[in-house]
């Protein structure tokens, strides 16, 4: 089961977490463009808004020692001033069956979801260059009002 990690955990064990976050941040194509091509800066921002004790606004998520890690962020728009909860990154730390990987996605799913709607947010927004997890959005819209939407980024 997935759960939000404390940040005493995240300031613990972040050597690890870092690990993980950084094989997220580059298994998909052109993810070096956001991460700036390995720089510790972002790691270094993401430390501190997970580790601030006056601000949660950005969260961590595990299922323990062998399974996801979820990078979570609460954003307020500008303009309506209505909250979104932005799923930022995920990633298996381990290879799983296709069986274990749709359980763990509809698990994750309403686990992110309801801490989403404690937080008053009005949604959540998701953005993967992996085809299995459009897939699985595509599932999740039987029994959700989820909305499948493409991301496209043209580098400069």
């Amino acid at each position: 089961m997935l759960k939000l990690l404390s940040q005493e955990d995240i300031k613990e064990n972040w050597a690890k977490y870092k690990i993980i976050l950084k094989k997220a941040f580059t298994s998909s194509e052109g993810t070096h463009i956001i991460t700036g091509e390995g720089s510790e800066d972002i790691y270094k921002v993401i430390y501190n808004k997970l580790t601030n004790p006056f601000s949660h606004d950005m969260h961590l998520w595990s299922e323990g020692e062998g399974d996801y890690i979820v990078l979570t962020q609460i954003q307020i728009s500008d303009i309506t001033e209505k909250q979104t909860l932005l799923l930022f990154s995920a990633t298996r730390t381990e290879e799983v069956n296709k069986d274990t990987l749709t359980e763990r996605y509809y698990e994750a799913y309403q686990t992110i979801s309801k801490f989403a709607r404690e937080q008053n947010c009005e949604g959540m927004y998701c953005f993967s260059d992996l085809d299995y997890f459009a897939e699985l959005a595509k599932q999740t819209k039987e029994w959700t009002n989820v909305i499948i939407r493409y991301q496209f980024l043209f580098p400069l």
